[in-house]
């Protein structure tokens, strides 16, 4: 934990570095975890993936593209938000915010690979109420820490909110798809 309550020309070098590297680290960790679910599942989701095209959609499902717009700028928040808790209370003076956020982030990317590659409507529904729970702890948490980092994280609630009505009309209007678990089934060839 670094002290940004001083001015940054009050800060040594070394306090600048590290606060710079963690802010990095917060940034490759929820973009680039972001990114590696996005890859894993490229072909699972929009025009790519004949599964999602077959699903019956609300007439509130947004178009293909907007997720690629929105998702990355809400992994960007979540990791300034993050930084700012961790600026506050570190890892180990108070961890129970962040321990929480990792939760939370952890599973956003669970969610991608039961929705995207498991193909489980019901699973992946169950799942992401779990996550918006925990989101919507996350806030609770940094709001006690650092309420800017509270309020970076809004607009992920607010999409995950709408992901949830999404998956659930997904279940709903789609009772017949099935689930495949195959993806997850480590396959050996003798």
């Amino acid at each position: 934990m670094i002290d940004t309550s001083m001015g940054l020309k009050d800060m040594s070098k070394r306090d600048i570095l590290v606060n710079v590297a963690v802010l990095i680290g917060f940034i490759i960790l929820c973009m680039g975890g972001g990114g590696i679910m996005g890859a894993i599942t490229r072909n699972d989701f929009g025009d790519r993936s004949e599964w999602y095209k077959a699903l019956i959609k609300p007439s509130f499902n947004p178009p293909n593209f907007l997720f690629g717009i929105v998702w990355p700028i809400l992994y960007l928040l979540m990791a300034i938000a993050a930084f700012a808790v961790w600026t506050k209370t570190g890892l180990t003076k108070e961890p129970i915010p962040l321990v929480i956020f990792f939760i939370q982030l952890a599973l956003n990317f669970i969610w991608t690979l039961i929705f995207g590659k498991a193909k489980d409507l019901l699973a992946s529904l169950v799942e992401i109420i779990i996550l918006w729970l925990f989101i919507l702890l996350t806030i609770k948490k940094f709001w006690k820490v650092n309420r800017g980092a509270a309020l970076c994280l809004a607009p992920y609630l607010a999409w995950v909110t709408l992901a949830v009505a999404l998956n659930y009309k997904y279940w709903e209007l789609n009772p017949n798809m099935k689930p495949d678990y195959s993806w997850f089934v480590l396959k050996t060839e003798l």
